[in-house]
C-alpha cells in the first residue's frame, strides 16, 4: 500500500511535464526496484560501470569529433593545428583569387598573386602530412574566415583594395599566432618542421599587408 501511495504522488509531480502515462513507464520501473537495499543501488551507481561513470563514456576516442579521425599518436593540439593550417591556406587563395577579380591596383594584385602561389604550395605540403596521421582535412573556411570573404564580396574599387588588405592583416596576425603556438606546445616532429618553414613566410606576408596598408 505505501509503494502505491510513492507511485501516485510520484507520477502526480512528474506527470506536470511528461503527462502521467509517460511517467509511468519511468517511475513504475524504477519503484519495482526499491526492494533492494540501499546500500546495494548507492554501491552499483558509485561502481566504475555505474550509471555515474559519464567520464569513462565520454572519454571513449570515439566520442571525440577532434580525434575520431586521428591516429592513436595524434594530439587534439596536433589535430586543430592542420585544420587551422588548411582552413588559413584556403581563406587566402579565395579572398585573393577575389582580389585579382574585383581590383585594378597592382600592388595588390602582385600581392593577392604571391599570396595564391604561396598557400597553395603550403597546402600541397600539409596535405600528406595530415594523411600520414589520418587527419581529414576540412572543407570548408570556417563561419569567421567566411565573414571575411562575405564581407569582401560586398564592395569594390578602393574600398575593396583597403578592406582585402586589412584582412590580410588580421587573418595572417591570426595564423601567426597558431603556428607559434605549435612551435611551442606541439609535439610532433614532422608537424613542427612544417610550421618552422612556413611561420616566416606567414610573418613576412604579415609585414608586407600592414606597411601596404599604413602607406594607403
Amino acid at each position: 500500500m505505501k509503494m502505491q501511495n510513492q507511485t501516485k504522488t510520484i507520477q502526480k509531480i512528474v506527470g506536470g511535464f511528461l503527462g502521467v502515462a509517460s511517467a509511468s513507464v519511468f517511475i513504475i520501473p524504477a519503484l519495482a526496484q526499491a526492494n533492494t537495499s540501499k546500500q546495494s543501488i548507492i554501491a552499483q551507481m558509485s561502481s566504475p560501470g555505474g550509471t555515474m561513470s559519464a567520464p569513462t563514456t565520454n572519454s571513449s576516442p570515439n566520442s571525440n569529433p577532434s580525434t575520431r579521425n586521428s591516429s592513436p599518436s595524434t594530439t587534439s593540439l596536433d589535430t586543430e593545428f592542420i585544420t587551422k593550417a588548411a582552413q588559413s591556406d584556403m581563406t587566402e587563395i579565395q579572398t585573393s583569387q577575389l582580389a585579382l577579380q574585383k581590383s585594378k591596383n597592382k600592388s595588390v594584385r602582385d600581392y593577392a598573386q604571391m599570396m595564391i602561389k604561396h598557400h597553395t604550395e603550403s597546402s600541397k605540403e600539409l596535405k600528406p602530412i595530415a594523411q600520414s596521421k589520418n587527419v581529414t582535412l576540412p572543407t570548408t573556411i570556417g563561419p569567421e574566415n567566411t565573414a571575411l570573404l562575405t564581407s569582401l564580396k560586398k564592395v569594390s574599387g578602393s574600398q575593396f583594395d583597403q578592406a582585402y588588405m586589412q584582412g590580410q592583416v588580421q587573418a595572417h596576425t591570426k595564423t601567426d599566432a597558431e603556428y607559434q603556438k605549435y612551435l611551442n606546445q606541439g609535439q610532433d616532429p614532422q608537424l613542427k618542421a612544417f610550421a618552422s618553414k612556413i611561420e616566416p613566410v606567414v610573418a613576412q606576408h604579415l609585414q608586407m599587408a600592414q606597411k601596404m596598408v599604413a602607406s594607403r
